[in-house]
């Protein structure tokens, strides 16, 4: 089996201020590949909100001279295609952000199968006081930097693959499967 993880940091409030993109590739429980990219949001949406820096470390001039999404879709989207499944913890927010994002430059979206590794996490450890990724990374024994696209990507599939061996695939994936 074979899931991608993925997760974007963001500019501002915006559905289209992608600022940074990671992938994380599992295949049979191991990580296999990883990809960083550094984004530059499009005009009208590349307004840095400083508290949204102080979270991610990214600045405009960290994205001056880098490319926007149209070319970093080009390397980005067969991963999320060729996988099984895509993996985000929040996958609400990151499919929200690449689906406005790619109507913003009138690339059609891929089809692909989403699961939220938050919704899951709740589902198979429910007393834990929080579900956020540090705190579920944390409860696996797993050290990473917070907010670093790359780093949540390969966060959200540590999790995942932690929740495999503890449930089993079917456990985490059948419900997915009857939808």
């Amino acid at each position: 089996m074979t899931f991608t993880c993925l997760d974007f940091e963001t500019a501002n409030y915006s559905d289209v201020s992608i600022c940074a993109a990671g992938i994380a590739v599992f295949v049979d429980g191991e990580l296999t590949e990883t990809r960083h990219w550094l984004v530059r949001p499009p005009a009208g949406h590349d307004s840095f909100r400083e508290d949204f820096i102080a979270i991610h470390g990214i600045t405009p001039h960290d994205v001056l001279n880098v490319p926007e999404f149209p070319t970093v879709a080009n390397e980005l989207l067969p991963f999320l295609t060729g996988a099984d499944f895509v993996i985000a913890h929040n996958a609400q927010f990151d499919i929200r952000m690449l689906t406005g994002t790619l109507n913003h430059f009138g690339i059609p979206r891929p089809s692909f199968r989403s699961i939220c590794t938050c919704k899951t996490a709740r589902r198979a450890w429910p007393d834990l006081t929080s579900h956020s990724l540090d705190a579920v990374a944390r409860h696996i024994g797993h050290t990473f930097r917070h907010h670093n696209a790359l780093d949540d990507a390969e966060a959200a599939g540590r999790v995942l693959t932690a929740i495999i061996k503890e449930r089993g695939e079917g456990w985490v994936f059948e419900p997915m499967r009857s939808q």
